[in-house]
This record gives structure tokens, C-alpha cells and sequence, in this order.
């Protein structure tokens, strides 16, 4: 087994048996992107295969980054979500993306036909987490390699992809129990979110991979992460596109 390997198993088992990593030894680092990447790969595997991807940047500029979502941890907001299946439960509420067929190798040569063939917009939640117990303080491959800190996306409505839609400051209302999170208009740190659904397009057809339809891409927080102290219902909205609703239990 390799180091890689090895680090995807440590993952794998974490996330089966809620337990935290205490810390890696050197061997077991990622030292590039390219090995994160690879965990990834091999994490997603061992979880039984992804239903989309999380993408985020740090700014309009920055390169982006990606990671699978595992398919058990894709559900609908009726669910609800379970505090004592995560070690954290930091709540971010995104856009996610989807298209209603296969984008594959057909798409290499229209790229600019990526943003048309997308189909649906939906208000989400992602449920933040790690398996390290240091978090946040963790080397930044080790975290891109964890999957990139998810631990869930809840999927709330979603509707026809518009895109007039206002994607770089929406209007962002975000509640969890009776705290307001965020109410106003609202800003992704990527400045518009499709960029990234372009950039992962063609990083999955440079790879040789399909993006397969229906995938949920959820393209990063509008609120920032908030951590609520205990149980409660979780509400938000995107006005626009519709609303998202779940306990937290």
C-alpha cells in the first residue's frame, strides 16, 4: 500500500467510525496537489462513489479548488441533519449547480457551450467537518485532501437555471434557530460562481473524466461558516431561487 493509500484508509476509517486524526506522520503528508487530488480519488472510492463536487476559490482571481461529495452525504433537507454524525457541524449556505446530461469528452472543443448546457440552480447547505482534530489548524493539502473539509451538502429548492440570476450579490437571508446568520445582500469570495463550474469542466476533461448529469456542484459559502452551539431549524434563502429548511438535531 502506498502513502497515499494509506492516507485515504485513515479517512476512510474516520469517517466510519467518527474518530479524529490526531496528526500525520511526514510520510503520510501530501506534498503537492497532485497527491491530494489522488486521495481524493481514492477516499470517494472506498465511501462507495461521489454525487457531485464542492468547488470554492479564495478570490475572483485565485485558482480554484475542488473535491468529490461523497453520495451518501448528498440528501434532501427533509432528512434533516444529525450533530452526532459529524465532529463539527459548521453551516454554510451556497448555490449548487447541475446539468441534465453527461458532460463528457463531446464538450472539448464548446467549451463555451458549458454555462448553457447548465439546467438547475439550487439553495444548499454544506455541513463543514474534518477528520483531523487540530482542524483548522491543518496543513492545506492534508485538507484538500480530506475532500476539502466537507462533511455533508443538504439540498434545499431548486429551480430552471437562469442566468440573468444575480450571481455576484444576491439577496442572502440565513438563520439557524432564532440567530440570524446573514440577511442582505451577499457575496461569494469567487466572485461569480459559474467560473468555477467552467474551470472544473475542464479540469475533469483534461483528466479524461465525465461529469456525470444530475451531479450536484455546489460552488461555495455566500454567509461564511457559522457553528451553532446546539439543536435547532435551520432556514435560509436565496431570493430568486427558493429556500432551504432542516432540523438540526
Amino acid at each position: 500500500m502506498t502513502s497515499m493509500e494509506s492516507l485515504a484508509a485513515r479517512f476512510i476509517e474516520a469517517r466510519r467510525t467518527h474518530t479524529l486524526i490526531d496528526s500525520l506522520p511526514e510520510e503520510l503528508k501530501p506534498v503537492s496537489p497532485a497527491d491530494g487530488y489522488l486521495v481524493q480519488r481514492l477516499t470517494i472510492a472506498g465511501l462507495g462513489g461521489g454525487a457531485g463536487y464542492k468547488i470554492g476559490a479564495k478570490s475572483p482571481t485565485d485558482e480554484p479548488q475542488c473535491a468529490p461529495l461523497p453520495a451518501s452525504k448528498v440528501f434532501g433537507a427533509a432528512n434533516g441533519v444529525h450533530r452526532a454524525d459529524y465532529a463539527r457541524t459548521g453551516l454554510e449556505l451556497e448555490i449548487a449547480f447541475s446539468f441534465a446530461t453527461d458532460i463528457d469528452r463531446t464538450f472539448a472543443e464548446r467549451t463555451d457551450d458549458i454555462l448553457d448546457a447548465i439546467d438547475t440552480m439550487s439553495v444548499v447547505v454544506e455541513v463543514v467537518d474534518s477528520r483531523f482534530k487540530a482542524w483548522p489548524q491543518v496543513d492545506k493539502l492534508a485538507q484538500l485532501a480530506d475532500l476539502q473539509n466537507n462533511g455533508a451538502l443538504v439540498t434545499g429548492d431548486t429551480v430552471r437555471y437562469d442566468r440573468r440570476f444575480d450571481f455576484v450579490a444576491p439577496e442572502v437571508r440565513f438563520y439557524s434557530g432564532e440567530q440570524e446568520i446573514f440577511s442582505g445582500r451577499a457575496s461569494n469570495p469567487a466572485g461569480d460562481p459559474r467560473r468555477l463550474i467552467v474551470w472544473l469542466v475542464g479540469r475533469a476533461l483534461q483528466g479524461g473524466q465525465t461529469i456525470p448529469a444530475r451531479s450536484m456542484l455546489t460552488t461555495g459559502s455566500y454567509t461564511g461558516m457559522y457553528f451553532p452551539e446546539g439543536p435547532g431549524r435551520v432556514r435560509g434563502a436565496i431570493e430568486g431561487i427558493g429556500s432551504i429548511e432542516f432540523d438540526l438535531t
